[in-house]
Parts: C-alpha cells; structure tokens; sequence
C-alpha cells in the first residue's frame, strides 16, 4: 500500500472515532441525569478463569494484557454506548467517562496496540450470558444483582471503591 493512502486511512479513522467519542458523551450526559449509583460484578461463565486483583482488571479494561495467569487468553465484552451501566462502570473502575474510553481505545486501535471490546446491542442479561455462552474465555460486567447464580464472578466494582 502507498503511504498516502495509510495515512488518509489513518485521518479518517481518526475522525470517525472522535465523532463516535462526541456522539457518545451527548447520549451518555442526557441520560447520565436518571441513573442511580449500582455495584458491578466482572465475570465469566467459565469456573477455570480465575478472580482478578482490582489492578488486574483495570488493566484488562485498559487493553493492557489480554491474558490471566500468562497464558489464558481472555476475550472482553462491552455494553452498548448507550448505556447507563457503560459509563457507571468505567468510571467507577477506572475514573474515566464514556468519551475518554472511547478516545483511549481509539488510540490503542490507530497504534495497533488492541482494539476496544466487542460491543452487545442490548444491556439486557440475556443478551450477556448468551455471548459469554458462545465465547468461552469471554468477560463480561454487568450490575451485581442482575449476574446468575451460576456464573464465576472474578471481582465485584463496590461504590466508593
């Protein structure tokens, strides 16, 4: 490929991923006014995935490591833009706001460093535990008393934390 072409391809991802950024935090600051504070559990329906250190999975949300243990390949799942969960989640776990999320991810992706979690259509639980379902070494994060009985919860988020 010549380089003008990558660098274009470069700017318009640029681009298109600071307008995501911006679409993102009008919805996320309209609906930011109803929501009510809610812990979160980090889990898996997979038992051999082990608990993770509070460090640990911020550093799996910051696309710092993709493996548990060094060897355990881990697959991570996001909630859609839209949701109140999304933006009560990273900012309790990381301190950061939808926006600054999709910026940084953003940059991980232009760097070919990582690439932002695959994204659900729906924060429904259903919709949660059946992608888990179907990817084996799958995280997910949704509110504590929404998660089944059954799953392996790795860290639960407390308010205050």
């Amino acid at each position: 490929m010549n380089k003008d072409f990558l660098d274009k391809r470069v700017v318009i991802t640029f681009l298109f991923g600071m307008f995501i950024t911006l679409f993102s935090s009008h919805i996320n600051a309209e609906s930011s006014s109803d929501n009510k504070e809610v812990e979160f559990a980090v889990f898996s329906m997979n038992s051999d995935i082990p608990a993770l250190s509070k460090s640990k999975a911020r550093m799996i949300y910051k696309g710092k490591t993709k493996k548990i243990n060094g060897s355990l390949k881990i697959i991570l799942v996001d909630l859609p833009v839209n949701s109140i969960h999304r933006e009560e989640f990273y900012s309790m776990l990381l301190g950061k706001s939808i926006s600054q999320m999709n910026g940084y991810w953003a940059s991980l992706s232009f760097s070919g460093k990582g690439k932002a979690p695959e994204e659900l259509n729906s924060d429904d639980i259903k919709s949660i535990i059946e992608w888990l379902n179907n990817n084996p070494n799958g995280i997910a994060y949704a509110p504590i008393e929404s998660v089944p009985e059954n799953a392996n919860i790795l860290i639960t988020i407390l308010q205050g934390e």
